[in-house]
């Protein structure tokens, strides 16, 4: 790096950015303080164009082609960080207003594997051509509280397997050789809003309502933080656990009173396990790593400020790292922050507010990053966030820091490059982006449209027009 782009990037990395006001509330990292997730304010939707979503387009400002994946309107993706695709990486899985869908990457055809939305997708199994998904028994009361039954279908054969039956609570993931399922139940919590419909089918999430301290009726973002607020105090018992697949054998590997979420085993160790401690962010010690068997309980990060805050944690693809989003203090200077896990090395990679991520991503070469934007308004410091970028880092280097110490945290700048134009879309909808396995294409669900839809866009080929 030349003296000269040095400092261009130093600059960037400790400039008025890192300074912005704490009065402006409106910054993601705030909207994290009063919910869990970054939520769009209640504001006025975005305008969807008219008419029908196209099946290709060229996005006018960045020159990307664009194709939508999914035939039915009301479509989706899974959790950003969950397993989609075949272990071969030709197949992908979806959610439909039908059932689940298969999608072959090579010619982005769609199937129908399993009919009935009442069959809720979960995930990939990662030795098998299998994608696994859960019923759930009929009855009174949220779905969390009531029996499930596991399955498993080959997205070939179509070929069915009953996985596990579980009394309650939920699974989300299996482990890296698939003979472990992972999963945590809490035990009298009531939920966060109640369940209406339609906000259901449209953003994935129950519409969030509250009251103000003067009566008046909060946006969707403050009134997802009173709910949260009031499900992390509540204190009801929980707990983190294993089911053999083979054996059926329930292993409990961890209680708690606290709120747990995003358990999810390493892609390649299978025996890892790291899982959240859901609520505020400024509030919890988020990031938990821990063993199949119970032990090796760890914190991943350390809180240094107040209103440091650290969430929406992934794995890179090879498992040899942890990654997450990390602000120092909350909606002012904003990081993609990464543990070597064999090491205990850090890396933090510097995000430009505009940059920011409901969610980021990490491609197969394990060095590309994606952020899938964030509807927030920065004044005049970032009123620019809604796009999916790409992010490539640029480490910071001088002759003086050549032999750095391995136990401090190495500090690098992403360059962004952007994708698609998110302007018209409704971020309570989340995108939830994802690499293919080939990285040639970032996969997304967007409202851009009106309906729901699934795309995905060129990450690596040459723009096409440069508009931005």
């Amino acid at each position: 790096m030349t003296q000269a782009r040095r400092r261009t990037v130093l600059k960037g990395l400790w400039g008025a950015s890192a300074l912005l006001p704490m009065a402006m509330a409106s910054a993601p990292g705030r909207a994290m303080a009063q919910a869990d997730q970054p939520a769009s304010p209640a504001q006025a939707a975005p305008a969807a164009p008219q008419g029908p979503a196209p099946k290709q387009w060229t996005d006018p400002k960045t020159g990307r082609r664009i194709l939508r994946i999914s035939d039915q309107e009301g479509s989706g993706v899974l959790y950003f960080y969950r397993q989609a695709y075949t272990p071969e990486g030709d197949v992908m899985v979806l959610k439909s207003p039908a059932g689940i869908a298969a999608v072959r990457l090579k010619d982005w055809s769609t199937t129908l594997l399993v009919k009935g939305k009442e069959n809720e997708l979960l995930f990939m199994l990662r030795n098998t051509r299998e994608a696994v998904y859960a019923v759930t028994d009929a009855g009174d009361g949220e779905a969390a509280e009531r029996p499930k039954t596991i399955y498993a279908i080959h997205v070939d054969t179509k070929k069915v397997r009953k996985l596990a039956r579980i009394p309650s609570g939920g699974i989300s993931g299996a482990n890296a050789d698939d003979t472990l399922l992972l999963g945590s139940v809490t035990y009298g919590a009531k939920p966060l809003q109640p369940r209406d419909a339609a906000s259901i089918e449209k953003f994935g999430k129950a519409e969030y309502a509250a009251l103000g301290p003067d009566g008046k009726p909060l946006n969707f973002a403050k009134a997802k933080g009173v709910r949260m607020l009031e499900r992390w105090a509540s204190r009801v018992p929980a707990e983190l656990f294993t089911l053999d697949i083979r054996t059926g054998q329930r292993t409990v590997l961890y209680t708690t009173e606290a709120w747990i979420g995003h358990a999810q085993f390493s892609p390649t160790d299978p025996k890892l396990i790291r899982f959240c401690m859901e609520g505020p962010w400024h509030r919890v010690d988020r990031i938990k790593l821990i063993q199949a068997d119970g032990t090796g309980l760890r914190s991943v990060h350390t809180r240094t400020m107040n209103m440091e805050i650290w969430g929406h944690e992934f794995f890179s693809q090879d498992g040899k790292w942890l990654w997450y989003d990390l602000q120092t203090p909350r909606g002012q200077v904003f990081w993609v922050a990464g543990l070597e896990l064999a090491t205990g090395k850090r890396v933090w990679k510097r995000v430009e507010q505009n940059d920011w991520g409901v969610h980021f991503n990490i491609a197969p070469d394990n060095k590309t990053f994606a952020s899938d934007g964030g509807d927030f308004d920065m004044v005049a410091h970032a009123p620019d966030g809604k796009w999916i970028s790409l992010l490539q880092a640029e480490t910071i280097v001088d002759a003086e820091l050549d032999s750095y110490n391995d136990k401090l945290v190495t500090i690098e700048q992403f360059r962004s490059t952007r994708l698609v134009d998110m302007s018209a879309h409704d971020y309570r909808l989340e995108p939830n982006l994802r690499f293919t396995p080939d990285g040639k294409w970032l996969v997304f669900a967007s409202n851009m449209h009106g309906a729901n839809h699934v795309y995905a866009v060129e990450a690596h080929a040459p723009a096409a027009k440069a508009g931005i």
